[in-house]
């Protein structure tokens, strides 16, 4: 609600993937059942969404309500190819390594959006400061 109201064009609720770390807590259908609560109440606020990583969800992507994803690090490990399965060239693709940026672009450069950042996402002029693209 508070991002429709400033004005947000979309929102990425981020943990998808809890139930991987939940020691059997929780469960890859409750994930996504959440999932598709979030979506639909965003959906009514005229928001977007976006699932972050979670690869092995990315299948439930219209199931589930999702309009988008962000792939961290799905040139590093070979899992680009699955986001663009499931959402098409709706991909943001962000690498920490210069050759998961090089996988990616050799891949994906012309379709999907790729970055390389540091993984402190710190400012320019710091001295890990790290921003590259295709």
């Amino acid at each position: 609600d508070g991002c429709a109201a400033k004005g947000y064009r979309a929102i990425e609720p981020d943990n998808y993937d809890s139930y991987t770390r939940s020691k059997n807590l929780l469960t890859a259908g409750q994930a996504k059942a959440y999932l598709t609560l979030l979506a639909t109440h965003a959906h009514s606020k005229n928001l977007a969404i976006g699932q972050k990583n979670t690869v092995e969800l990315a299948g439930a992507r219209t199931a589930v309500g999702l309009d988008f994803a962000v792939a961290e690090e799905c040139g590093q490990y070979d899992e680009c190819g699955d986001y663009v399965d499931a959402f098409g060239n709706n991909v943001i693709v962000i690498e920490y390594t210069d050759s998961g940026r090089r996988t990616a672009c050799s891949q994906y450069g012309g379709t999907l959006s790729i970055v390389q950042r540091d993984v402190d996402v710190s400012v320019p002029g710091d001295p890990g400061y790290v921003r590259k693209t295709c």
